[in-house]
């Protein structure tokens, strides 16, 4: 068990994904309850140690897309571009929680390699308790962050 709340945890997701976004593509996803479109990708991962959770991102592409090009700075991007991007995004996204996690409150944990599918792909898991961060950004183009506590975790 770690010594912060769920909403504290529910708190630094939101900041952090708040945060990278607005620095690597200088887009602001605005919270909002809403789910993505039909067209989607997945990237995902574990973090273990003191900290132990499964996280998931699902993106619609047209947003994707847009934080790609603005990242690498090219109009065209390929598929290939895409899901590099997301991978890469999404890890230092987790490496800014993992950051966080020990500043607030003297967390150690990692994360695994994060996993990138073409659209989407649910949370394993099942039977845990998880909590879903949503944002639009100024284009209606839709995000949804997924934190799901392991069964074990109580708190």
């Amino acid at each position: 068990m770690i010594p912060l709340t769920q909403n504290e945890i529910l708190d630094i997701l939101d900041r952090v994904m708040q945060d990278i976004t607005n620095r690597m593509a200088r887009i602001y996803p605005c919270k909002q309850d809403s789910a993505p479109s039909g067209d989607v990708c997945t990237v995902c991962t574990t973090f273990e140690g003191g900290y132990e959770a499964d996280l998931t991102l699902y993106m619609d592409t047209a947003l994707l897309t847009k934080l790609a090009q603005s990242a690498m700075q090219e109009e065209t991007v390929s598929l290939q571009d895409i899901e590099d991007f997301m991978k890469e995004y999404f890890n230092v996204i987790c490496g800014h929680i993992v950051a966080r996690l020990f500043q607030a409150a003297h967390i150690s944990s990692r994360f695994r390699i994060p996993r990138f599918y073409s659209g989407l792909h649910p949370p394993d898991g099942e039977g845990s308790r998880c909590c879903v961060l949503s944002y639009v950004s100024g284009s209606n183009e839709r995000a949804q962050l997924i934190h799901q506590l392991p069964a074990h975790e109580t708190k």
